[in-house]
């Protein structure tokens, strides 16, 4: 009797685990309840408001810079523009006091940058790269200056029949030029030494008359009297070291002359 309650005991004590665990309600972890909401890919709501923000932030950052950008390009632009315009008004001012320049016209201004390419044009025969090209379209006149030696190189029309516009003109040694000297000066003998050393100079001058001016003059006078001779009377101008210019009122055009130069202090 005693074995046999001693085997029913030994019985219970090894099932009653097993009658727990089938007895008891299983208790499953809500992921949904860990104390976090989870948003839109994976992120928490928190995660994502401060990543939205940030991202705005970042967006009118951005803005504002393009903004500045574009400002600071639109100056730059307006002092390029400024100072090209400048430049171009010193050059005209600076031509402007070595000869007389077409008025109630703006002109193309263009710079010698290849030689090369201006081959066989008389008119740049004495350009050298650096050179400006002023040209004045309703006057038909094109000037060649160097802006290095301030000095005109040459003067010349402007073929407009042609279909890229090209300065051409001659050479001072072309055709024989008739020149008339005035002594603008109290140096007494100046007309005669000008003229040799012109005449040296210019195997194509033939000097065809001298005399005294009315007043005395501070600066050298070419004026052409025939409007046919600019590019010859640029270069005595520049041999001379003055400048071209117009028969003053006081003075008297001389005859059978194409040039007239009055000599200044």
């Amino acid at each position: 009797m005693i074995v046999l309650l001693d085997r029913v005991r030994r019985g219970l004590t090894s099932i009653l685990p097993v009658l727990h665990n089938a007895t008891m309600p299983q208790v499953m972890q809500n992921p949904f309840k860990t104390g976090k909401s989870t948003g839109l890919l994976g992120f928490s709501s928190q995660s994502l408001t401060i990543y939205i923000a940030f991202g705005i932030v970042l967006l009118a950052a951005l803005s504002v810079a393009i903004y500045f950008y574009l400002q600071y390009q639109r100056t730059q632009d307006q002092l390029t523009k400024s100072t090209q315009s400048n430049g171009q008004a010193a050059l005209i001012s600076q031509v402007g006091k070595l000869m007389m320049l077409p008025t109630n016209e703006q002109p193309t201004i263009a710079t010698v940058s290849d030689l090369n390419r201006l081959k066989g044009q008389s008119f740049f025969v004495h350009a050298r790269n650096g050179d400006k090209v002023l040209i004045y379209t309703r006057a038909q006149k094109a000037i060649l200056y160097d802006p290095f030696a301030n000095k005109i190189v040459d003067v010349g029309p402007i073929d407009l029949t042609q279909t890229t516009p090209t300065p051409t003109g001659p050479t001072p040694t072309s055709a024989p030029v008739r020149v008339a000297i005035y002594n603008g000066t109290p140096t007494a003998g100046l007309a005669n030494k000008i003229g040799v050393e012109l005449k040296e100079k210019m195997p194509n001058v033939t000097i065809v008359g001298k005399g005294d001016t009315v007043q005395t003059y501070s600066t050298t006078l070419v004026i052409d009297l025939t409007g046919k001779n600019v590019a010859s009377a640029s270069t005595m101008a520049e041999i001379l070291g003055g400048k071209l210019g117009v028969l003053p009122k006081a003075e008297t055009k001389p005859q059978n002359a194409d040039l007239l130069i009055i000599l200044g202090k």
